[in-house]
């Protein structure tokens, strides 16, 4: 990681950057743009020089009325001032465009540096966390800095060019009246610094709490089954409420800190305003100004009430902005430093230094730690000889899963070592359709395969359905680039998964609870897919359902992270233990056919 990335403030959430990293990224992406940058600064500048012409014509015309100084000279300052305001307003909206175009062109490009990151994320770092920090980030921070760039920063621009102007102009009416406008300067500055020193903490701690309620939130959905088999949904239901009631509360700080922050404007208008009226008095008094140069100083500085509160007013969203590229940084600079990293000393792979690779899968007094969590495996050995499937089964965290990303490759081992003959081919239980046609998400795993080669993949897991869809799918053309959707369910999805690793013609497939998400009327199609698939290949197959597991030619029962049990089904059954115990309780009865629960039905 880079030196001003800052570490997780909470357990399990991806880092942080602070300021000066993210200054650092802001300004790189400025210099992309340099002569729009500078065009934009040009113009703003010249807008808020034509704003100050309507408030000098005034007190000209203050004047020329007190001196009786004719029609004529009063419409000449008339129309001076029309001519002003007119042009301030034009070269605003010029102005506003040229910015408009400039920020949804860094944004895009930070939308896509940031995704291209996340992408890049080890799944270890992600996993070691939780998925809604991640979520939030490239969703919720990316809208609120897009929402700041969009809408905030054209407003704030103008604002600080006319601020900065107009104080110019009041300072050349005359020194003492700009000096008597400095009176307000206090209630700004100490309310903006109090606003700012809480602010940071109050947002910061409304993004990390949305976040949290999101995963709980999260949680409770995916794990909804497992919630009501074990009487949990109480319990998940109330942490959905704790962790709302605190992001709530959050956000309720935030209103306050921001109503604070009123009052001190507010409260500097008025001494401001008052001082530079008064002043103005005692030097008419002695004729050292006019009337006209008193209104018009006046009307300067009513004109630093709407910018002066919109450039305050708009710390609130760039608050949030900062926050969401802070945290938008972090994500960058994490996936910069997981490419920088060495290898692990215990890489998965095949053997070392010269030493032929064994058959299958070995691993051998492997151990693997989320950094964060310190959730993991300890000590795990285990062998899976070439074309033979060993079925992994353990009650939900007992580490079946950990070892299955480990030897996929996912995750580097913290210690011990994995040997395999090839790449493997990780199936899990997330069924994932993209966007597109059945050829285009059957390419990802074969980008060069024919048309044939696709229908003999799917007439080879049974998915007869997709057969006709591909006949009329453009897609599965390769120079048409049209997209055919189809309609699927998740049995569909999955068996397409399924046809997608068959495509790919892995040494090794890892099938991580593949038919867990799928309805009972699926399964049968997609077991019978994944039995194809196992054929003549190496197989790790984590199993939901003890049924399935006995398929296979070994099973490893798991428990805390460790193999707790290994052997044939038979073996098992005839030893006492977890499994024996599990499949006796939750064996399906004769003349009843349900579909029990995950958790239910594994040691």
């Amino acid at each position: 990681m880079t030196d001003h990335a800052t570490e997780p403030t909470t357990a399990g959430m991806l880092p942080v950057a602070d300021g000066s990293r993210v200054r650092t990224v802001v300004g790189a992406l400025l210099r992309r743009h340099r002569g729009r940058t500078a065009a934009v600064v040009v113009l703003f500048l010249a807008a808020a020089a034509l704003g100050v012409v309507m408030p000098a014509c005034l007190g000209r015309i203050v004047d020329a009325v007190a001196s009786d100084a004719g029609l004529s000279v009063v419409a000449g300052w008339v129309a001076a001032a029309a001519v002003g305001a007119v042009g301030a307003v034009a070269v605003t909206l010029w102005a506003t465009r040229v910015l408009a175009g400039l920020v949804q062109d860094l944004l895009a490009e930070l939308r896509e540096d940031v995704f291209a990151s996340a992408m890049r994320l080890p799944v270890s770092t992600v996993d070691d966390g939780e998925r809604a920090d991640l979520l939030s980030r490239v969703t919720g921070d990316v809208d609120a800095v897009a929402e700041a760039g969009g809408n905030v920063a054209p407003t704030l621009l103008s604002a600080g060019f006319a601020i900065g102007v107009s104080a110019v102009a009041l300072a050349a009416v005359d020194p003492w009246l700009a000096l008597a406008g400095l009176a307000s300067a206090p209630c700004y500055v100490l309310g903006t610094r109090a606003f700012l020193r809480r602010s940071r903490v109050v947002f910061r701690a409304v993004r990390i709490r949305e976040a949290s309620r999101s995963q709980a939130v999260l949680d409770a959905v995916d794990g909804a089954e497992t919630l009501a088999a074990f009487a949990g949904t109480d319990h998940a239901l109330e942490r959905v409420r704790e962790r709302a009631a605190a992001s709530i509360d959050a956000q309720i700080e935030g209103v306050r800190v921001a109503n604070r922050l009123f009052r001190w404007i507010n409260s500097g208008e008025l001494v401001g305003l008052s001082a530079i009226l008064a002043t103005g008095f005692l030097l008419n008094l002695q004729g050292a100004i006019t009337v006209g140069l008193v209104t018009t100083a006046a009307l300067l500085f009513h004109r630093l009430f709407d910018p002066v509160g919109r450039l305050i007013f708009g710390l609130d969203d760039i608050q949030r902005a900062t926050v969401g590229l802070a945290r938008l940084v972090g994500v960058i600079d994490l996936a910069a430093a997981s490419s920088a990293m060495p290898e692990s000393p215990s890489p998965v792979g095949g053997a070392a230094d010269g030493v032929t690779a064994p058959p299958g899968i070995r691993v051998h007094d492997l151990t693997f730690r989320y950094p964060s969590t310190d959730r993991g495996i300890a000590e795990v050995t285990i062998d899976v000889p070439p074309g033979t499937t060993t079925a992994l089964v353990g009650t939900s965290g007992s580490g079946k899963s950990t070892l299955a990303r480990v030897v996929a490759g996912h995750h580097p081992p913290t210690s011990g070592r994995v040997l395999v003959d090839d790449t493997p081919y990780y199936l899990s239980q997330e069924l994932h359709h993209f966007r597109g046609s059945i050829a285009e998400n059957l390419r990802l795993g074969a980008p060069d395969a024919s048309r044939d080669e696709m229908v003999s993949a799917l007439r080879a897991v049974g998915a007869e359905w997709a057969v006709t869809a591909l006949q009329d799918d453009p897609a599965a053309d390769p120079t048409d680039s049209r997209e055919s959707p189809v309609p699927l369910d998740e049995g569909r999805i999955q068996q397409l998964a399924v046809a997608r690793a068959f495509l790919a013609d892995p040494a090794i497939v890892i099938l991580d609870e593949a038919t867990a998400d799928v309805g009972l009327h699926h399964r049968d199609a997609v077991e019978a897919a994944i039995a194809v698939l196992r054929t003549d290949r190496t197989a790790l197959l984590i199993a939901h359902r003890l049924e399935q597991a006995a398929t296979a030619d070994r099973i490893a029962v798991f428990a805390d992270g460790r193999i707790v049990q290994h052997g044939t089904h038979a073996e098992l059954l005839a030893s006492p233990g977890p499994y024996r115990e599990s499949w006796l309780a939750h064996r399906p009865h004769p003349t009843q056919h349900t579909e029990p629960t995950r958790e239910a039905e594994t040691p």
